[in-house]
């Protein structure tokens, strides 16, 4: 009889969800939680993520390349680009946070102007700033994003997750979601929904690697739904805190490049 109450009872507990209660000294204003987000992004000076594998799915393909992704304080962001097994590079993508720059290999072409999420897609399909592109990179919050809308943020504890929700209403309806640990204050995942609550865009983070407070994610997925696109970005090696000079952010045009002001 004792068995059977046991069974019964470990199978009732495995029903239950899972929830976190919040901690003691839980943080209530959205003003704090953004300076402690900041905070944690800014212990680190720069990176360069090596062996990056971008795993992407999008109209009904699926492409394989190779990226060395280089970041440094406080926008600056290179990406360049290779097939697997060649160390050609396809093309590469500079910024300072506010313009950028890139090449492409395969067709000659040099597109410049603001970093924007648009003009970053044209490499990156993350629908993301260069600046926010940095962020994320650093366990940070995609600032441009949320600050799009006029709405003002809230704040709250999400006992299933475990982590803060950073809420901010869309200006037509839905909202941004960013949830944030209590540890560290790393941004661990992104999501926007539509009124109705279905997903416009979501950004994931796995396999955090690293001391408390000094913790970089490998694993980073994008999801795109309108754009039938869902890819990752599966990091090999981190290097942190690193001379990275301001002349690997500029890139002028190779020449004979077709130009392309954006």
């Amino acid at each position: 009889m004792r068995i059977l109450l046991f069974l019964l009872a470990t199978l009732i507990l495995s029903g239950c969800p899972h929830t976190t209660p919040p901690p003691k000294d839980e943080i209530t204003d959205p003003a704090l939680i953004r300076g402690a987000i900041d905070a944690h992004a800014t212990e680190f000076t720069s990176a360069r993520f090596k062996e990056v594998v971008l795993d992407y799915f999008g109209d009904g393909e699926r492409v394989k390349v190779r990226l060395l992704i280089l970041v440094k304080q406080p926008g600056y962001l290179r990406v360049q680009t290779r097939m697997p097994g060649s160390d050609e590079v396809m093309s590469l993508l500079v910024s300072d946070g506010t313009t950028f720059a890139m090449h492409r290999r395969d067709t000659n072409d040099y597109y410049s102007g603001p970093a924007t999420k648009e003009n970053i897609a044209r490499l990156l399909p993350v629908d993301l700033s260069a600046r926010d592109v940095s962020r994320v990179m650093f366990g940070g919050a995609p600032w441009d994003r949320f600050d799009e809308e006029s709405a003002p943020a809230t704040l709250s504890w999400d006992t299933a997750k475990g982590a803060y929700a950073y809420v901010v209403r869309r200006n037509e309806g839905g909202k941004l979601t960013m949830w944030v640990r209590h540890s560290d204050f790393a941004v661990v995942e992104v999501k926007e929904t539509n009124s109705k609550g279905d997903t416009i865009y979501q950004y994931t983070t796995e396999d955090w690697k690293g001391q408390t407070g000094r913790a970089l994610p490998e694993f980073r997925r994008f999801v795109w739904p309108a754009r039938d696109l869902d890819f990752s970005m599966d990091v090999g090696e981190t290097q942190l805190d690193i001379d990275l000079p301001d002349s690997l952010f500029e890139l002028e045009p190779p020449p004979g490049s077709r130009m392309h002001a954006l």
